[in-house]
């Protein structure tokens, strides 16, 4: 505690919910010490999960934020909208943005994770989409309102959350599962059935044991999709296609830092 007492800077990278409730958290155990945030993201916090109910028109926007816009203001708590670009360990400083310099006595890394894209041909095309923060959710949103048919690719909850969006939004949605039933590494195949059910029932058309294997286009948009399904090829076409093929852990600045990274433990 008296070490704590001493610290005169808390700087936290990142301001998702593991940054947010850490910056409180400090607030509340130690009133004294400055403590500063830094995001790159413009919108500030927001509840991530919350992005599902956005897409789905089930809440408008300002309901992502579950805090008043002060509180952080109220707690002393500042916020950089910034990109950190190094971390010096050795002097205990932040560059950001190429020029800023930022010092630190106790740093917290909780950059989080990214949504990982498709690495078919065609992913740079105006229609391929993920959804990883509020920018993505808006971007969606804008394209759903033009597009007829879109393709929505991945095993988890992330992918559901855009398949049950698309069809909210009045988009006729193509889901491609890699295996035989949704999400099968965490659902038992009674509860995969009744996810699988709901969906049919909504009109989403579900492909089972499907590969992506490229997007096509015209004049720079998605035009379709190429596929394999149950080992025979087909085409698709379609105006937007919508990755969730997993999340890749934001580790570039702590290694590029020197920190040990990839310590975590891997389960079944």
């Amino acid at each position: 505690m008296t070490a704590e007492r001493a610290v005169r800077q808390y700087v936290i990278i990142g301001l998702g919910a593991a940054g947010a409730a850490a910056a409180l958290t400090l607030r509340q155990r130690y009133h004294a010490g400055g403590i500063t945030i830094v995001t790159s993201d413009p919108h500030l916090y927001y509840s991530r999960p919350g992005l599902a109910y956005l897409l789905a028109g089930e809440i408008p926007a300002r309901q992502l934020t579950p805090f008043p816009p002060d509180l952080f203001q109220q707690q002393r708590i500042k916020i950089l909208t910034e990109q950190v670009e190094s971390i010096d360990l050795s002097g205990q400083i932040l560059t950001l943005n190429g020029r800023k310099r930022l010092g630190y006595d106790r740093l917290l890394i909780a950059t989080g994770a990214s949504a990982q894209m498709s690495e078919v041909p065609g992913v740079e095309l105006e229609g391929v989409v993920k959804l990883d923060h509020f920018d993505d959710a808006q971007r969606i949103l804008r394209i759903a309102r033009r597009v007829r048919t879109a393709v929505v690719v991945g095993g988890g909850i992330t992918a559901l959350e855009l398949v049950e969006g698309l069809a909210a939004q009045g988009v006729c949605v193509h889901y491609f599962l890699r295996g035989e039933r949704y999400w099968s590494a965490v659902l038992d195949e009674v509860e995969s059935r009744i996810v699988q059910r709901r969906l049919t029932e909504e009109g989403v058309r579900i492909h089972r044991h499907t590969e992506l294997i490229e997007v096509s286009g015209r004049h720079g948009r998605v035009a379709g999709v190429r596929a394999i399904e149950m080992g025979r090829e087909f085409w698709l076409p379609c105006q937007m296609v919508a990755a969730a093929i997993g999340i890749r852990p934001r580790i570039q600045l702590a290694a590029q830092a020197g920190l040990r990274v990839q310590r975590g433990i891997l389960v079944d």
